[in-house]
């Protein structure tokens, strides 16, 4: 039995019309379904500890949108919850699925292309005023921060993966003229990556009209890894090129949900085979955590 809930008579009206699943506004009576096994919370982030923490006492496992919570404490206090009472509790940070992601991991992981030695990461997004004119939206009281937060957490969190760590050792982070919010809307950053401590930089922004596709820069002993969007290629030092593959739209522009939807499919397939015993979490809250520290010292 799958079950739909938001206190919106509209959009339970919309929803049940779309995908023909009944829609409630009574969360209590969902999680007392015996048949439900898992929830997806997609709420807004100042709700997620507290709803968080119904689901995961409800015995329900938890997938949950980021932030999981204003402050990174949130995310704490959900995951010793689902941790004491041996639930799930996973972000959906599905970026990580993103097949050119997978193989540049496993590009690295192989050691192949040696040490990292340099890294660059370039955000430049784009919302126009009218995005943050919705109620709450670049608050710290409804969103918990800015771009961040809101925008760059995944790559943010798929970069830090990649080079096994991130440390900040410089940041600026400012709201811009071109946007009335109350969070930042462009930080810069200095930090070091790995085990190595690689030197690098990072730009995030949502300042930046019409609006352009990400891209990560990782510098190899052996070669030079190009992550753009959803796309991946080597450029070894002997000239060779390798395509890792991956194609389409990230949500860079003024439309929040022009991106591709399979990465999201994928989270949530993994997700279902680790609640079935078939394979291990993939992703985690610590993972979230980490990135949220990576981002708290950013700002």
């Amino acid at each position: 039995m799958a079950h739909a809930v938001t206190r919106s008579p509209a959009r339970r009206a919309a929803f049940e019309a779309a995908y023909g699943i009944a829609a409630t506004g009574d969360l209590d009576m969902a999680l007392a379904d015996p048949a439900v096994d898992a929830v997806i919370l997609l709420t807004p982030p100042d709700s997620h500890r507290d709803l968080g923490r119904r689901i995961l006492a409800a015995g329900k496992h938890l997938l949950i949108e980021k932030p999981a919570g204003l402050v990174t404490e949130d995310t704490r206090f959900l995951a010793d919850l689902a941790g004491s009472a041996g639930l799930l509790a996973a972000p959906v940070l599905q970026h990580r699925f993103r097949p050119a992601i997978r193989a540049v991991a496993a590009a690295l992981a192989s050691g192949a292309l040696g040490r990292l030695c340099g890294v660059h990461c370039l955000i430049p997004w784009w919302r126009p005023q009218s995005y943050y004119d919705a109620p709450g939206r670049g608050t710290y009281a409804r969103d918990g921060g800015g771009v961040l937060l809101t925008q760059a957490v995944h790559t943010l969190d798929v970069l830090r993966a990649l080079c096994r760590g991130a440390t900040i050792t410089a940041a600026q982070a400012v709201t811009s003229p071109l946007h009335r919010m109350e969070a930042e809307d462009l930080v810069c950053a200095l930090a070091t990556f790995g085990p190595d401590a690689a030197p690098g930089t990072i730009m995030a922004t949502t300042a930046c009209s019409p609006g352009m596709t990400e891209t990560m820069t990782l510098i190899l002993e052996r070669a030079t890894i190009r992550i753009e969007g959803l796309s991946a290629t080597v450029l070894y030092s002997d000239g060779r090129i390798e395509d890792l593959g991956g194609q389409g739209a990230s949500g860079s522009s003024a439309d929040p949900m022009a991106f591709d939807h399979a990465s999201h499919r994928d989270l949530i397939a993994a997700f279902l085979d680790t609640m079935e015993g078939r394979a291990p979490l993939a992703v985690d809250l610590s993972d979230l955590i980490a990135t949220r520290e990576m981002i708290d010292a950013m700002v």
